[in-house]
């Protein structure tokens, strides 16, 4: 990660991953999390799927073209009920901020996160840059 900023601090709020191509139906399977959980469409313009899930805690990918012209990776609180009903769910947030979020609930979590990152950067499908 070529990045002034170490994961967990302050200044890596405002990191972006920013993806090389779209997120489409015939590219969500490169997009792959855990055990092959693949981006759904949410609309027609946003992909998602599960970053995180736990009792209290529930953090989603929200993948978008929310960069200018420029796809990212950024994440978004969400609240189920019913043990699969999405009831709500937060502002998207930089990909930064999601995994300091998630680092101070469950730091392993958070390290496997920013493992997927180093993964589709070295598959080069994105590369992380420091937003505003």
């Amino acid at each position: 990660m070529n990045l002034s900023a170490e994961p967990g601090s302050p200044e890596f709020e405002n990191a972006i991953f920013i993806l090389k191509q779209p997120i489409t139906a015939k590219t969500a399977p490169l997009f792959a999390f855990h055990d092959n959980v693949v981006p759904e469409q949410m609309d027609a313009e946003a992909w998602a799927m599960p970053a995180y899930l736990s009792d209290d805690f529930n953090l989603f990918f929200v993948f978008a073209q929310n960069m200018g012209t420029n796809w990212s990776a950024t994440f978004a609180q969400v609240t189920i009920e019913n043990g699969n009903q999405i009831t709500s769910m937060s502002n998207v947030v930089p990909t930064g901020t999601g995994f300091n979020a998630l680092a101070r609930v469950d730091r392993h979590a958070a390290i496997e996160l920013l493992a997927y990152f180093e993964t589709l950067a070295a598959s080069n499908l994105g590369h992380w840059e420091m937003g505003a």
